[in-house]
């Protein structure tokens, strides 16, 4: 009889366990890539040439659940290696946000998220690009997340590191002479 008890106790041990990894699980199922929208070439003749590339984040959303998901929001960041002054840095930038409409059963949609405008300049003998390192993508209904997307573990590593938009530019209040002077 205590052999019954324990192993029906067991059992109801292991339903439990179920349901709550089944609870877990989230509504969406995101995947991000990378999505060049354009790109613009210009010779500079001897000096050198540039390229710039306008790239995007292609959001594939999938309702796994069985129940209709409401309108959520779709947000993201990426992390962006700029050329400064003299020097690299990843630089945390936001990919906007997007309203996402309500999603029948096991229907997907495509969202195009985000334009980050990439850089390339090349002179005889130094070459400056700037590249779209990592990125995360959320999809939150109120303050509920629903689904998420990160492009790799190392986004959680550079992210402690990287800093926010626009902190290469120099302090207006503290000028610094040009690196190249203007002709």
């Amino acid at each position: 009889m205590k052999t019954l008890t324990v192993l029906f106790s067991i059992g109801l041990g292991f339903l439990a366990n179920a349901h709550a990894a089944e609870a877990a699980k989230p509504l969406l199922q995101l995947s991000a890539k990378k999505q060049v929208l354009d790109t613009d070439h210009d010779a500079l003749g001897a000096r050198g040439r540039s390229k710039e590339k306008t790239i995007a984040l292609r959001v594939v959303l999938h309702n796994t659940s069985s129940k209709t998901v409401e309108e959520s929001v779709l947000t993201g960041i990426a992390l962006v290696s700029r050329a400064g002054e003299s020097r690299e840095e990843i630089v945390k930038e936001s990919l906007g946000e997007i309203k996402v409409p309500a999603m029948k059963p096991n229907e997907k949609l495509t969202i195009d998220l985000g334009k980050i405008e990439l850089k390339e300049v090349e002179w005889a003998k130094r070459k400056f690009e700037e590249s779209l390192e990592e990125w995360q993508v959320t999809c939150s209904h109120g303050e509920v997340e629903i689904g998420k997307a990160m492009s790799s573990d190392n986004y959680i590593l550079l992210v402690k590191d990287a800093a926010t938009h626009g902190s290469l530019r120099p302090d207006p209040a503290n000028p610094v002479r040009r690196r190249f002077p203007r002709r």
